[in-house]
């Protein structure tokens, strides 16, 4: 289990932290052979990314490299690239063995167990261009009982509202729904008239989504401890309660608690009336297997304080040549080397506050009208998407809390006994 994991790795690496480094405090590894007489940074680095070594992405990267060298002559960087599976596996055996990487992709959640036994440079302290990144991107890397940020927002995904239009008119609408409070007033409307609205449910992320969308806030983890069973969210889960009865919410949303894009697959049925998906959606999905339903669909901007889904760019503080390795990283995700990577990772937005005002720059071409709406919206949310969840909150305590939802929305247990047996379930597992 991934928990476990992080936990045996803030453990293990503890102790050869301080074999390593001494004990000490500094926030960079001592140089050794980093630079030349007239100041120029030399030496050799290395640079790992996961899973990106292919047809698609190798001339990219061998590019970006080679054009690095040569602004910087003397400076090497040795690429490295690991499969998919197993790769968390794989970044835990390299910082147990004191082989990470010097500049190496981590999502956030690797990121948080590295910086969290001091493994990684703080780049509040150490890079003069983290503001220039895209503010949600930077605090995925910004961690509850941490100092500092610990990731370059490297390339980045949101959610948007995608809505049915011929029936959200049989409920009276003509617009989409701005809030989740509108969302929910139409879903009882329509389920009145045996339309149902809604095929997915609530989960401790979505909840955090839901009451940031009403100007409140939740917290998966505060202090070492789970609290996202408080009374705002309960009050979430009982409004699905009642919209269940009305029948705005379909029985698949209930059968198929936790499972990976259910509401979309049910939105491609034109059945219901909402979704929530990626900013590719229209292009990528409803036009090749919903072809019937495109003209039907509008699309609109995510609410409250929408997901963000993020990559991104650390440096290692064991690292050897630590400035040659900070210029690298910066330079990796500066402006215009993510507008490149992102015009390759299609759907996908760049990690810069400039990068993302103009989407133009880096958006495959719509092939339909709606897409483009798409795009310029998920570009306009990067300032306000945030991630979800936690570090220490895995996949699995995010299914077990939705089936305890689903329990709670089909009647069988109260909101607050659902919430209350996420909480403690979730709980048990940090502490194994």
């Amino acid at each position: 289990m991934k928990v476990k994991k992080l936990g045996a790795l803030a453990a293990a690496v503890a102790l050869s932290l301080t074999a390593c480094t001494g004990g000490s405090g500094s926030n960079a590894a001592t140089s050794t052979g980093t630079g030349s007489a007239d100041g120029k940074l030399t030496g050799e680095i290395t640079f790992q990314t996961w899973s990106l070594k292919n047809e698609k992405f190798t001339p990219y990267f061998e590019n970006l490299i080679k054009e690095f060298e040569s602004q910087n002559p003397g400076a090497k960087v040795k690429w490295l690239d690991q499969p998919g599976d197993g790769y968390e596996d794989k970044v835990l055996q390299q910082a147990e063995s004191g082989e990470l990487p010097d500049v190496v992709n981590l999502p956030p959640e690797y990121a948080y167990a590295l910086a969290s036994v001091n493994m990684l440079v703080d780049l509040n302290k150490d890079s003069k261009v983290i503001k220039e990144y895209v503010p949600g991107g930077v605090g995925a890397y910004t961690f509850d009982g941490l100092e500092g940020a610990y990731g370059f927002p490297w390339y980045l995904g949101t959610e948007l509202n995608y809505w049915n239009t011929e029936l959200l008119e049989k409920g009276g609408m003509t617009e989409a729904p701005a809030t989740y409070k509108e969302t929910w007033e139409l879903a009882a409307k329509l389920g009145e008239q045996g339309i149902p609205t809604i095929s997915d449910l609530p989960s401790p992320k979505g909840l955090q989504i839901m009451v940031s969308d009403a100007g409140g806030k939740l917290d998966i983890i505060k202090d070492g401890k789970f609290v996202f069973n408080t009374p705002e969210a309960e009050a979430i889960i009982a409004t699905y309660v009642d919209l269940y009865k009305k029948g705005a919410i379909t029985p698949e949303a209930l059968q198929n608690a936790g499972a990976a894009n259910a509401n979309v697959n049910n939105f491609n049925k034109g059945t219901v009336a909402w979704t929530t998906a990626g900013p590719n959606y229209i292009d990528k999905d409803v036009a090749v297997n919903s072809p019937t339903l495109l003209p039907k669909v509008k699309v609109s901007h995510g609410f409250g304080n929408p997901p963000l889904f993020v990559q991104g760019i650390s440096v290692s503080k064991q690292s050897k040549n630590p400035e040659l390795a900070m210029k690298f990283a910066e330079f990796v995700t500066n402006t215009d080397n993510q507008i490149a990577f992102v015009k390759l990772a299609v759907g996908f937005f760049p990690g810069t506050i400039a990068a993302n005002a103009d989407p133009s720059k880096f958006a495959q071409a719509a092939q339909n009208p709606e897409q483009k709406t798409a795009t310029e919206l998920a570009a306009k949310q990067m300032d306000a998407a945030k991630m979800t969840g936690n570090p220490r909150y895995t996949d699995e305590m995010e299914t077990f809390a939705k089936q305890q939802i689903a329990l709670a929305v089909k009647g069988e247990i109260t909101p607050k006994e659902a919430l209350d047996k996420a909480v403690e379930h979730a709980q048990q597992t940090l502490q194994k």
